[in-house]
């Protein structure tokens, strides 16, 4: 407004100046001319100022129903809303409710179906069972009565048994044999592990003798300290003699005695057969047996 009133007097002023200028009007003139127009200007402004306020009331009254007629709606709508919130939320519930319920009946039925069929299978079984145990009870009662007469057999030919063992007790047993390069008396290292292999078994049976057989492979001994196989053969026995003594074996429960040729276990005619034939023989002779 001030912006308006300058500017409408600079133009009288620009006015004044240009009249006055041409000699039109006089000072007095002018100065009552402008007094009106100033008055008019001013009351101009008045009634602008107050239309303006007028108007900036009714704007102010405007913005002040808006405003409220803005927050009575949001209050409607959070109502509105939160009305039907609770409207879902009941709905969702009772929903629920009306689901839970139909599933309790499902779980029942299926349950009391599933029931059904396992008695049904329960007796279908429990009839396959008895079939099957009854069949083995059969069989059963068959291996029973097999194993009776073996048990018969058995208890029939205890006697037979308990003879043959004894008998096979009393007889010589072979513990080992080591075999000599021809002409030679020396063990070797494999004829000392298998007379180690043979002590413990001596150990164990302290009341038998122990008789150590020499062999020859029947070659004529034309040289050496050895007059004939039968010396040979006697040196062989008392080489592994020797050796069982210095492993712990009593002296006195062994005899050593030389074959020569005279027992030969393959053919003379072949060199593997006299290889075999150059021998000694470790003998285990219970107590009371014949040497």
């Amino acid at each position: 407004m001030k912006t308006r009133g300058t500017l409408t007097f600079t133009t009288l002023l620009i006015i004044s100046i240009v009249v006055i200028g041409c000699g039109k009007l006089s000072q007095e003139e002018f100065e009552m001319w402008k007094n009106e127009h100033v008055m008019q200007v001013d009351q101009s402004n008045t009634e602008i100022k107050a239309q303006v306020t007028k108007l900036e009331g009714k704007v102010d009254q405007n913005n002040k129903a808006t405003m409220e007629a803005i927050s009575k709606g949001d209050d409607e709508a959070i109502a509105a809303s939160q009305q039907g919130d609770a409207d879902t939320i009941a709905a969702s519930k009772q929903n629920t409710k009306e689901e839970v319920a139909k599933l309790r009946s499902d779980i029942t039925k299926s349950m009391d179906m599933q029931s059904e069929k396992t008695l049904n299978l329960a007796k279908v079984e429990d009839a396959k069972v008895q079939k099957d145990v009854m069949a083995n009870s059969n069989s059963l009662k068959a291996l029973t009565a097999r194993l009776e007469r073996i048990l018969a057999a058995v208890s029939a030919n205890s006697d037979d048994i308990a003879e043959l063992k004894a008998d096979a007790a009393s007889k010589p047993t072979l513990l080992t044999t080591v075999n000599f390069n021809s002409g030679q008396t020396g063990l070797s290292s494999k004829a000392k592990e298998m007379l180690d292999g043979i002590v413990g078994q001596i150990m164990e049976n302290p009341e038998a003798e122990i008789l150590v057989a020499g062999h020859a492979d029947g070659t004529p001994v034309l040289r050496g300290s050895h007059r004939s196989n039968w010396d040979l053969s006697q040196t062989r026995a008392n080489s592994v003699v020797k050796y069982l003594k210095s492993k712990g074996v009593d002296a006195a429960r062994i005899k050593a005695v030389g074959k020569a040729h005279t027992d030969p276990v393959a053919s003379q005619n072949t060199a593997a057969g006299r290889a075999m034939n150059r021998r000694v023989e470790v003998i285990l002779n219970p107590s009371g047996s014949m040497m």
